[in-house]
């Protein structure tokens, strides 16, 4: 029982990811977004977004509280690479790179979920009775006309 989230290609380095998925690994999602959400770093914003993303989902497919979910996986990648390049001093290339990261956000909980009982009434099946059928043999009425002979 678990649910996902994921953001591919965020434009902010993984370093800085990493920093801030550090703090908040060992808390439960929620403790975790109330305290992204008054963090004063851009990518705390868009941690909060994917893992508000993966609560929701758990809540919608699981039909589970919120409370009791716990991460399975919080995951931070590294993504493509710009190369890019600022003009430096006597005609010289300053280069410097744009990083992007993926980040993956698996929560669940050990509990069962949540499910409506649907009670099903037992239909007892009559056991149709066919009238029966007598078989009656049909008699041969070979009936051999006779000549009778009147003198």
């Amino acid at each position: 029982m678990e649910a996902k989230a994921s953001v591919i290609d965020v434009h902010s380095t993984p370093k800085k990811l990493r920093f801030l998925v550090a703090e908040i690994k060992k808390l439960t999602p929620v403790q975790a977004m109330e305290k992204l959400m008054y963090s004063p770093r851009k990518s705390a914003n868009i941690l909060y977004k994917v893992i508000k993303s993966a609560v929701d989902n758990a809540k919608a497919t699981l039909q589970i509280d919120e409370h009791l979910l716990k991460f399975k996986l919080l995951k931070i990648d590294q993504g493509h690479t710009l190369k890019r390049y600022n003009p430096g001093s006597r005609g010289s290339a300053k280069p410097y790179r744009k990083q992007f990261a993926h980040i993956f956000v698996v929560v669940g909980a050990d509990v069962q979920p949540l499910k409506k009982k649907v009670e099903v009434k037992s239909v007892e099946k009559k056991e149709e009775t066919k009238p029966k059928v007598l078989k009656v043999a049909k008699k041969t009425t070979s009936k051999k006309k006779v000549a009778i002979k009147e003198t």
